[in-house]
């Protein structure tokens, strides 16, 4: 198929022994020798929260562009004026070659990419595929998405870009063998099911926390209705814009209900190998941290309930229908006892019923998140 020139460039030795550690198919360490990173990602990049422009620091940017690492390549929605806040990026080549791994693409299938960004994904695709016609992306964001248009056709791949929702799918083209999204979502749309051959697979990055800044990547079979598997690894990715979560947590300030001795400390929610599995296995939460005058306070704050927790360094102090921190603190110890299971051995169920993670197997341990 016509595409980019076979090469190295952009391909730093620090992503090729990614590559390799990650133990990802010779059919994906091939596709990304193919193409190149950086003819897809725009001239102005930011790092850190400052901006780098191809013109005026070019060593700089070919550096953070070929490294095994996220390039954010938009803040706040383009929108001039904002915090700076990071609305779409390039991920970390080693992260999406985990995913195309996952995603189990071949030959000839029919492809549904949800969150096009900067196009370097659906070139991919179009490689493990062998035909750009078989591969259809979206992206909500009509600049993002004739950027890539004009990226992807420069390369060679004159792949299907449709601007719009993705969380409604491209109907026209279903049923696909396989969708993948690259941006975060909370409740798997019923259209991505709805649009996917029986027996195809759903890869998608999914968290139960409402604008969590963690979550899980899903490796779902779609078969009878039912989407379900396990989860591959934990990571952290943008969210579908139409599922960001902009409610503030609830009673930051509010009198407790309860003040007692804290059992467990703030470091079950600042440790990401702890606070992960305890998302799973504890439904309708999220939270954050607070500087106060007794120091820095973790919040916890419930998304089905009126209810909180403020856990200081020596107490927990809640309040609302739900004891959150008693719930979690319960929910730790149970998975301490069994030997900290790790996140590939969870799994998700999506259906009518909701979402509804297990543990082992869908007949195992379970936990319904709506």
């Amino acid at each position: 198929m016509s595409g980019v020139r076979r090469q190295r460039e952009g391909l730093s030795m620090t992503f090729e022994a990614a590559l390799r550690v990650a133990g990802v198919s010779d059919r994906v360490a091939e596709a990304f020798a193919r193409v190149p990173r950086h003819p897809f990602i725009p001239d102005r990049i930011w790092h850190r929260g400052r901006p780098v422009d191809r013109a005026s620091a070019p060593d700089r940017w070919r550096r953070l562009v070929a490294a095994d690492d996220a390039v954010v390549t938009q803040v706040d929605d383009g929108v001039d004026g904002g915090w700076g806040i990071p609305s779409s990026s390039s991920s970390a080549p080693s992260i999406m070659a985990a995913m195309l791994d996952a995603l189990d693409v071949r030959p000839d299938q029919w492809v549904l990419e949800i969150g096009t960004g900067t196009g370097w994904n659906a070139a991919l695709l179009c490689e493990l595929v062998g035909d750009a016609d078989r591969v259809t992306t979206i992206e909500v964001d009509p600049v993002l998405a004739e950027r890539a248009r004009g990226a992807l056709e420069a390369a060679g791949y004159r792949t299907r870009v449709v601007t719009g929702d993705g969380a409604e799918g491209f109907p026209a083209l279903a049923p696909y063998d396989r969708v993948i999204a690259t941006c975060t979502v909370r409740d798997v749309p019923k259209d991505w099911l709805a649009q996917t051959r029986d027996g195809g697979l759903i890869v998608a990055p999914w968290s139960p926390q409402s604008g969590g800044p963690a979550g899980v990547l899903a490796r779902l079979t779609v078969r009878g209705g039912l989407a379900e598997g396990r989860f591959v690894q934990g990571l952290s990715f943008m969210w579908l814009r139409q599922q960001r979560d902009r409610a503030r947590p609830h009673d930051l300030d509010a009198a407790p209900e309860q003040t007692r001795p804290v059992e467990v400390g703030r470091e079950l929610l600042l440790d990401g190998t702890v606070m992960l599995p305890l998302s799973l296995m504890v439904p309708h939460w999220r939270f954050g941290m607070r500087g106060t005058s007794d120091g820095p306070v973790v919040w916890v704050s419930a998304t089905d309930s009126p209810s909180w927790a403020r856990v200081h360094a020596d107490r927990v102090e809640q309040g609302g229908p739900r004891r959150l921190w008693d719930e979690l603190e319960t929910a730790h110890a149970w998975w301490d006892q069994r030997g900290r299971p790790g996140v590939a051995e969870f799994g998700l169920t999506v259906g009518p019923r909701g979402h509804t993670v297990w543990l082992g197997e869908p007949s195992g341990p379970s936990w319904r998140h709506g």
